[in-house]
Formats: C-alpha cells, sequence, structure tokens
C-alpha cells in the first residue's frame, strides 16, 4: 500500500476549514481529481456516511465505495474503502498561532503483483499532485469566503 501525504497552513480557525472539508456537496468545488462523491446513504455527512468515490488518474477512473470511519468535529476525519480499490484516507487539522494546519492523507493498493505494484507507484505521482492542488484550492476558497 502506497501512503501520500500532504498538509497546508490555512490563515483561520478549524471549524471553518472543518465546515468545507466536512461538505461532500462543496467537492467539486475544490476536490482537485474527484469525479464523483456521491453519498450512497441517507446520511450524508458523519461517521458512518458511505460514498461512491472515483479518481481521474491519467485517462482512466479508479474507485469504489467508502465509508467514513471516523468522524471528530473539528478535527478529524477518515474513511476506508469498503468495495473497488482498496484505499484509506483522512483530513487532519491542527490549529497553530498563523491558523489552522490542514492535512490530507491518501493510501491505495492496487491488485497485480508487480506490475500492480509499478502501476500504484505511477499512479501515485498523480495523486500527490491532485492531492497539493486540492489543498491550495481549499486555502483560496477559505480565505475568500471571510466577511
Amino acid at each position: 500500500m502506497i501512503r501520500l501525504t500532504q498538509r497546508i497552513l490555512i490563515d483561520d480557525k478549524p471549524k471553518k476549514v472543518f465546515a468545507l472539508i466536512s461538505d461532500p456537496a462543496r467537492y467539486p468545488d475544490f476536490f482537485v481529481g474527484i469525479t464523483r462523491w456521491k453519498p450512497m446513504t441517507k446520511k450524508k455527512r458523519g461517521q458512518g456516511a458511505r460514498y461512491r468515490v472515483l479518481m481521474a488518474v491519467g485517462s482512466i477512473e479508479a474507485g469504489g465505495t467508502v465509508k467514513v470511519e471516523r468522524w471528530d468535529e473539528n478535527v478529524l476525519i477518515t474513511w476506508g474503502s469498503e468495495a473497488g480499490v482498496e484505499q484509506r484516507g483522512r483530513w487532519e487539522l491542527h490549529p497553530t498561532d498563523e491558523g489552522t494546519e490542514l492535512l490530507l492523507q491518501i493510501e491505495f493498493a492496487l491488485s497485480g503483483g508487480p506490475v500492480g505494484w509499478a502501476v500504484e507507484r505511477l499512479a501515485g505521482r498523480t495523486v500527490v499532485r491532485n492531492m497539493w492542488a486540492t489543498l491550495l484550492a481549499a486555502r483560496r476558497l477559505i480565505e475568500m469566503e471571510r466577511p
């Protein structure tokens, strides 16, 4: 399994940052590479919510069904795969004197032995670029939405 981590400092309080990252309806506004984040349950937010998630990696879309495993208001959201590509992810918020450090971590594994391992590494390059672009877009949205 490959683990990718990116972080950024946002000049705002954790509550404001969490409001954005905890709202799947806003993901098209900032989550770069995600082509679908569709609720699969009536519960659309919080622990236990399930989603159909697809991410563009080059010319293909990969993903599956994920479930929110942990939801700590203004601190942490984690998810893991139930079907499709094996994956885990997390948003972590850490208050600082300058604002909030936002961390995005995505882990995934592709089947296929040595070939799968090589494809994982290649896909990882695209995913990590998308993660960084996602954090930059989130920061722009949050810092621009100030009253």
